[in-house]
């Protein structure tokens, strides 16, 4: 089957997580991805640990051909090329690169590619149909334009860590790197849009994404703002505030967790506690009710789930229906035979060693019934696709590409 983005060429100018998760994401879909580094350092999270190779993962290099978990993860379906934009010839050959693309992406600090000469106003002139893909901490207009963006201080500014944790806590940061996440799938998002458009019109454009714009999107689909002003906390835990039961409850082994989003959901966990007889009972007969008496009713739960195992729990939960799951940890999660055999986990592969045993990636977590989308290709050396990328793209010769490599421009 075919790739969706097949016949498409990105130019990935993007560093850390946000933009490399974007171009990842158009990767798995077809779109062949030249990520442009800078020569002998690369990217930075090619020396954020841990690493893997031949000897294994540690949390340390142990060998010169080592690569990081992230650029194992976030290298494939991908080509790597060497490139000093801060030399008069890295920058021609950057907007010569720009020529023949569909797509450029980065996500420096706004302003940083201008200063470089390789900015959208300078490649559009050259690529009419270019689609130019600024991802920045908080975009590129306003007075926090300039503010350097790592995804704490995204998430500490949108509100994220103040609805995150437990009522009595001090804010905290979700376990996962959000703000980098969510910019990364909006500019993913906002590309193929732009393609679209493109296709309709022939013209490229400008895409502008932020992780503050991103972050807010996912944070204000709730409504933090109105049960603020009615005085209610709005770090609940594990409690969402419009629905009674949503909680993790505790049992002889663990946890579970119960999201009760109905009356019905109601009835079916009152039958599973066998409490049929709190049925009918005016402090739960309907979700404000049992909203306002969350205490209540998650003491009633806990009461009951703590006299047996997560798993008994849970399949007389199942049993009746009621939408609940065992709290797992990660190591857990990824011994899933059933997410293994769906292929939403697969094994980390390195380009020399091959697979590395005991660790896993993501799978592409969209499937399609008439195109093809994954990852087939492993994550490459710094700079392994120059002579490919200049020869074929550029048509440079390989005594060319060895001038410039002697010259410090790749």
């Amino acid at each position: 089957m075919t790739k969706p983005l097949e016949g498409i060429t990105i130019l990935d100018a993007t560093t850390f997580l946000s933009g490399p998760y974007a171009t990842l994401l158009l990767a798995g879909m077809g779109a062949r991805v030249i990520k442009v580094e800078q020569p002998k350092s690369g990217d930075p999270s090619r020396i954020s640990p841990p690493f893997a190779g031949k000897n294994g993962a540690a949390a340390k290099p142990l060998d010169k051909e080592d690569l990081s978990f992230g650029m194992l993860k976030r290298g494939r379906n991908k080509e790597s090329i060497t490139l000093n934009l801060k030399h008069e010839k890295g920058k021609e050959i950057f907007r010569e690169l720009a020529k023949r693309v569909d797509v450029v992406v980065e996500n420096f600090r706004p302003g940083t590619m201008d200063k470089l000469g390789v900015g959208y106003d300078v490649l559009k002139v050259l690529n009419p149909g270019l689609i130019y893909c600024s991802l920045s901490g908080f975009g590129l207009s306003g007075s926090y334009r300039d503010l350097p963006a790592f995804d704490i201080v995204v998430q500490a500014m949108s509100g994220l860590m103040s609805i995150n944790g437990m009522p009595d806590s001090a804010p905290v940061k979700t376990g996962v790197i959000m703000g980098d996440l969510a910019g990364g799938m909006f500019s993913a998002l906002g590309i193929l849009g732009a393609l679209r458009y493109r296709d309709l019109t022939g013209k490229g454009q400008l895409v502008e994404t932020s992780m503050l714009d991103a972050l807010l999107a996912l944070i204000l689909d709730e409504a933090p703002d109105f049960w603020a002003s009615e005085g209610h906390s709005v770090r609940m835990g594990n409690r969402l505030l419009r629905l009674t039961p949503f909680n993790s409850y505790p049992t002889l082994d663990g946890y579970i967790v119960i999201a009760s989003g109905n009356d019905q959901h109601w009835e079916r966990l009152l039958k599973a506690m066998e409490r049929e007889d709190l049925m009918g009972d005016s402090r739960f007969n309907n979700q404000p009710q049992r909203t306002a008496n969350a205490d209540g009713v998650d003491a009633i739960i806990s009461a009951w789930s703590s006299t047996m195992t997560t798993q008994d729990a849970v399949n007389i939960l199942i049993q009746y229906e009621v939408p609940s799951g065992p709290v797992r940890d990660v190591i857990d999660v990824l011994k899933d035979q059933e997410l293994i055999k769906r292929g939403t986990l697969v094994d980390i592969q390195h380009p020399t060693a091959g697979t590395i045993k005991g660790f896993k990636a993501w799978g592409y977590p969209i499937k399609f019934s008439e195109a093809e989308a994954g990852f087939d290709q492993l994550a490459p050396f710094l700079g392994a696709n120059n002579k490919e990328v200049y020869r074929d793209l550029l048509g440079l010769t390989d005594a060319e590409i060895e001038e410039l490599r002697a010259n410090k421009v790749i």
